[in-house]
């Protein structure tokens, strides 16, 4: 697709995002989650902008966030890469997976899904004797499946990892058309899963089976770092050079 078949469109400032600089961005019916990749903190902010909750991660320059499965995922965009699990009412991390070649390209975007009909959680390895067995922090995760699945851009590798949410086993890997991809959304109507790059702020709706490019198109201005989509068909992007968060115009 060449660059004059790319449709374009605009996008409006509509409030300014607490924190320094944010990276990452998810529509709830409670709000928008978004994580700040400067002071490493995670808000929920209603519709207006006001903020309703933070809490702080272990995460470092704190990039993708999603919800689902009763927590709030964030992303370390730092080696190794890292997911952090939160407990949405207290902020509390109560643990994290290691990505698959977790040296290999960063963690900029995360998106999470349940597993889908057909979809077959990894096996559960052996388990070994507990170091500790009277410290319940020492124990073994709950096993695949038990969590979900998380979508993972890998901008350095120019692939998209899927993986399960509680091991990190890599469940599918479908590649990436260019060199920085960040913040998507997944639509239930089709099941694609769309998916910006930040250098040239075009986005690409992905086939999540094979990666084939099903459409893209370009938001003409801001810096599209973060990217999600409401329960009412909003687009919503994280502008990480401004600090702005905007609503996607035809």
């Amino acid at each position: 697709m060449t660059s004059a078949e790319v449709r374009v469109v605009t996008a409006r400032a509509v409030f300014a995002a607490p924190g320094e600089q944010i990276n990452g961005l998810e529509a709830m019916p409670e709000g928008l989650w978004l994580s700040d990749q400067r002071n490493n903190r995670t808000y929920l902010i209603d519709y207006n902008g006001a903020v309703l909750t933070s809490f702080p991660s272990p995460a470092r320059n704190a990039s993708g966030t999603s919800a689902g499965g009763g927590w709030v995922w964030v992303a370390s965009n730092t080696r190794l890469a890292t997911i952090f699990r939160h407990d949405p009412q207290t902020g509390h991390c109560t643990a994290c997976v290691i990505l698959p070649n977790p040296d290999q390209g960063g963690v900029h975007g995360i998106q999470w899904r349940p597993y889908e009909p057909g979809e077959t959680p990894p096996g559960m390895t052996d388990a070994g004797p507990e170091l500790h067995p009277t410290a319940p922090g020492g124990r073994l995760n709950a096993g695949p499946g038990a969590n979900g699945t998380l979508w993972v851009t890998r901008p350095g590798a120019l692939c998209i990892d899927h993986i399960d949410a509680e091991t990190g086993d890599l469940l599918g890997q479908i590649p990436f058309p260019a060199t920085r991809s960040h913040g998507m959304f997944w639509d239930e109507a089709d099941g694609t899963l769309s998916v910006a790059e930040t250098n040239q702020g075009h986005i690409y709706r992905l086939d999540p089976r094979t990666g084939a490019v099903r459409d893209e198109w370009r938001v003409a201005g801001p810096e599209v770092h973060a990217m999600t989509r409401s329960a009412d068909g909003r687009i919503w992007i994280g502008d990480a050079a401004t600090n702005t968060i905007l609503l996607v115009e035809a």
